[in-house]
């Protein structure tokens, strides 16, 4: 009788474990920043606020939509952020709509327009990254 429990529970762990895992897994998100364009916002704090609304995880996506030619966007440091600066970028800057960053892992990640003064103008985002 106890062969027969054993082999039994046997059998049920072999089923579960043949259920494919993708069941369970769970797709990044794409996140449409400021939930629209990326553009000088009519509110300096704009991109904080939908940053801070908004729950980004490793493995999502940031998607800048915006009017080529006239925006454009590059991942920088914090010490580029807070001077509206591209000097030393983390990334290309993407000059084509829309312009999609990957996020591999929990971090906070700066993002600027280099076009003219748009930065200065509130076209800057940081998101933290769970």
């Amino acid at each position: 009788m106890a062969m027969a429990s054993l082999l039994a529970a046997l059998l049920t762990g072999c089923v579960l474990l043949a259920v494919p895992a993708q069941r369970w897994a769970v797709t990044a998100a794409d996140h449409v920043v400021g939930g629209s364009i990326w553009s000088i916002p009519t509110s300096s704090d704009h991109y904080r606020n939908w940053a801070g609304n908004s729950t980004i995880v490793s493995g999502d996506n940031l998607v800048f939509m915006f009017d080529v030619g006239m925006y454009d966007v590059v991942e920088v440091g914090r010490w580029e952020y807070d001077r509206c600066s591209a000097e030393d970028p983390y990334t290309d800057t993407l000059k084509s709509s829309p312009a999609v960053f990957h996020i591999d892992f929990a971090d906070v990640k700066y993002y600027v327009c280099t076009i003219g003064n748009y930065c200065s103008l509130g076209v800057k985002m940081y998101v933290i990254v769970q």
